[in-house]
């Protein structure tokens, strides 16, 4: 289980802390809480806005697409066992649920457009930028199984030489 945490300042409101949690075996992420700012909660990931301070990864304005790109991933998929959904808020978190401040904004070559709503919460900012490591997460987890199988299919064929295509 990976702890997430994500400090954000700088959008409406007090700056926030929102915390989470990633099944990395599953895919699921779990926002769990969302708090008034806090320094480093356990020995979480650290995800900040703040250029100075502590942190793992520094989130910026430039990374909100990337980040709605992965919260919409996360929202729109299940998990293996074809019913839990990948992206899922506790009680205690629901107020930093991003959907409502999401604003959709057409479509160009580049793909789905989006404007972020003027009174999205520091909270709402967090869990983007949660959202959006978590999908790194996934990605980089999905690529090492590829290598895995790779490997593995590499092992099978012990040296021997397979040809696909058309044969005359």
């Amino acid at each position: 289980m990976l702890k997430i945490q994500a400090n954000m300042k700088g959008y409406m409101g007090k700056p926030a802390t929102v915390l989470g949690a990633m099944d990395e075996e599953t895919g699921i992420l779990v926002i769990v809480k969302s708090v008034a700012a806090i320094p480093r909660f356990e020995d979480s990931f650290l995800i900040a806005a703040d250029q100075h301070g502590d942190r793992d990864s520094l989130f910026s304005d430039g990374d909100l697409a990337s980040a709605i790109g992965g919260y919409f991933k996360l929202k729109g998929s299940v998990a293996e066992d074809g019913v839990t959904a990948c992206l899922r808020f506790r009680e205690l978190a629901a107020t930093a649920d991003p959907a409502a401040v999401i604003e959709h904004d057409g479509v160009d070559v580049g793909g789905p457009k989006y404007r972020i709503a003027p009174d999205a919460s520091n909270a709402h900012i967090a869990t983007l930028a949660i959202c959006a490591y978590a999908a790194r997460q996934c990605a980089i987890g999905d690529t090492l199984d590829m290598a895995d199988s790779i490997t593995d299919l590499m092992a099978m064929m012990d040296g021997r030489v397979v040809t696909i295509g058309a044969v005359d």
